[in-house]
């Protein structure tokens, strides 16, 4: 009874990662993301260079 636990747990885990669930690929996503917005302002010239650098030396 507890390995039929067990193993459905993994399952359910399993399928909860694979339809978005797991948050790995989301803080990845959102730190390229936050990478793209900087570039994005230097690139509009909304941030100096130095302020640029710092933030992306902080997000790398």
């Amino acid at each position: 009874m507890f390995v039929l636990l067990i193993v459905l747990l993994c399952i359910g885990a399993y399928f909860h990662c694979k339809q978005g669930g797991c948050r790995c690929n989301k803080l990845v996503s959102s730190h390229q993301d936050a990478l793209e917005i900087v570039r994005t302002r230097y690139a509009r010239g909304e941030i100096s260079s130095d302020e640029f650098n710092e933030r992306r030396k902080t997000l790398e």
